[in-house]
């Protein structure tokens, strides 16, 4: 209940559908808990045609059907591989790579819940420092993860010719134009969203979208869009609108005049509760991923040409 991949996927579908229609939409899902939950007829969120690969290679499964599908002159359907972070970003990368550089007409949507939600919370390379997951317990010895969170959306755009969104499904208008804009484009496309998982975050069922939002105000995980068709630099091509505060390091609160940073997106989630004290002061581990965070909102905005 209130699982922000559920709601990611929906909005996918609805705006694939609403342009293109059922009858044009394919999906190739990795296993994962995206596959879990849209097993189940009529509870789930497929009313198009779908298979279901292995956990590490949905992007190579695509790639056959992408084929197949121009061998048979059916150029306008559309193709879209579904997986979480672990699927895509950690253990099945190289599959991804490789769909990219093929330059194939193939859309991608990651649930970026940071984590291997579907067996049980296990740190990806997607985790945040600091997070507390399985195989990466906070303990006396182990301030949770102690490894940097690795960039999906900076390594994607790397890539030559490949369209690259990153946005939450609690950013409407940015996401419903990052799927249009993926389905128009005439060649690979990655939308990574961030889908809070609420067993695994500690977050209450209802809030998917404000954690979401947060993350977002927190630069924790910026919203962005890379369109190649923009021009030949990153600059022209990268696009940081819809985050608050584009040009400053944090947004800024109007009445007190505090910084809105990744410390206060850790503060309301169950995940990162040992590292606050008794009186709430954040540990020295947690103020390095805040400082993690705030170099990769930097790198962004360098990247965009705005710092």
């Amino acid at each position: 209940m209130g699982c922000g991949e559920a709601t990611a996927l929906r909005m996918m579908l609805a705006a694939t559908g609403f342009v293109h229609g059922p009858e044009s939409v394919g999906i190739v899902a990795s296993t994962g808990c995206n596959t879990v939950y849209s097993s189940t007829y009529p509870y789930n969120p497929f009313l198009v045609p779908w298979t279901n690969s292995l956990f590490e290679n949905g992007p190579a499964d695509a790639i056959g059907v992408r084929l197949r599908w121009d061998q048979r002159g059916w150029h306008d359907k559309k193709l879209w591989v579904v997986g979480g972070d672990g699927a895509m970003l950690d253990i099945g990368f190289q599959s991804l790579s490789r769909m990219l550089a093929s330059g194939l007409d193939i859309n991608v949507l990651v649930l970026d819940t940071q984590v291997y939600s579907n067996t049980g919370g296990q740190a990806s390379t997607a985790t945040f420092l600091g997070q507390n997951t399985k195989m990466s317990t906070h303990g006396k010895a182990r301030p949770g993860k102690v490894e940097r969170r690795k960039e999906l959306g900076q390594l994607c755009l790397m890539h030559p010719d490949v369209y690259v969104a990153q946005t939450t499904a609690a950013h409407m208008n940015h996401f419903y134009r990052a799927i249009l804009d993926a389905n128009e484009y005439p060649g690979p496309a990655v939308i990574n969203v961030f889908t809070t998982c609420q067993p695994e975050h500690g977050v209450a069922d209802d809030m998917s979208g404000a954690q979401a939002r947060l993350a977002v105000d927190t630069r924790a995980f910026p919203l962005f869009v890379h369109d190649p068709r923009k021009g030949e630099s990153i600059a022209e091509r990268l696009s940081l609108r819809g985050n608050p505060a584009m040009n400053d390091d944090w947004l800024f609160d109007r009445k007190s005049g505090a910084a809105t940073t990744f410390v206060d997106f850790a503060r309301s989630e169950g995940r990162f509760a040992k590292h606050f004290d008794a009186e709430g002061k954040p540990s020295e581990a947690l103020l390095a991923g805040e400082r993690d965070r705030l170099r990769n909102w930097r790198q962004l905005q360098e990247l965009a040409g705005i710092r």
